[in-house]
């Protein structure tokens, strides 16, 4: 059974990526990865766009800006696991946000959803 919901973690993507992170001898950098290919390819897929919106969402938490209402895996993970260079991260986490928020087929499935594009204007906030 799928999830969509508004929220970073309330999607297939998202759950997968947490997933991932949770079994990923270094986290951080398959974060960079995600993150990397979501500014590089437009073409990305739906789920790839959400994927990276929850990466950037845990690059946010690590410089304690994290959401209002918070995933506590994401939070337990980040607390856990320090981050590496944050200076580098959070410029690239917001440039991914800034393209799947601007032109992504994630955006076109949620063309008009004011609560899809709150959630992911407030992530591009909390990374500047």
């Amino acid at each position: 059974m799928g999830a969509w919901g508004a929220g970073i973690f309330e999607n297939d993507g998202a759950g997968d990526f947490l997933v991932d992170l949770k079994h990923s001898p270094n986290g951080w950098s398959l974060i960079r990865q995600i993150l990397d290919r979501a500014v590089e390819d437009e073409d990305e897929s739906p789920t790839e766009s959400e994927a990276a919106i929850a990466a950037a969402e845990c690059v946010a938490i690590a410089r304690g800006k994290p959401s209002s209402k918070p995933n506590p895996r994401a939070v337990d993970w980040c607390k856990t696991t320090p981050a590496t260079d944050l200076s580098k991260l959070a410029p690239l986490a917001l440039k991914a946000v800034r393209q799947v928020r601007a032109s992504s087929e994630l955006k076109d499935l949620w063309e008009g959803d004011e609560e899809w594009e709150e959630v992911v204007a407030d992530l591009e906030k909390r990374l500047l």
